[in-house]
């Protein structure tokens, strides 16, 4: 069945609704969201499917594709220094006389 067929179907049972008795209408509208629910999960599955497949393609690529950049190198911080005393000269120095 094509898409035109099935919209042709639809048209005549929209037409013809108001005409058939309540019991018909329930079973005809209960048939129908059954078959839209099964087609929605069918659906769901083969989109969830196809996500799991991408990913799953993706993440290969990702691990044997070659960086980019290489690595940065680590800083290293120097230690810090030990305090030097200050030197003193002329007149300045502690033992000086005044």
């Amino acid at each position: 069945m094509n898409i035109n067929d099935l919209q042709e179907t639809l048209r005549q049972l929209r037409k013809s609704y108001t005409k058939l008795n309540r019991r018909q209408r329930m079973q005809i509208t209960q048939a129908l969201l059954e078959t839209a629910s099964d087609f929605a999960m069918q659906l769901r599955s083969e989109v969830r499917e196809d996500d799991a497949a991408t990913n799953r393609r993706t993440a290969k690529r990702r691990e044997t594709e070659v960086d980019p950049k290489p690595p940065v190198k680590p800083v290293r911080v120097a230690e810090p220094a030990k305090q030097k005393k200050p030197k003193y000269s002329g007149n300045h120095a502690p033992s000086a006389r005044k």
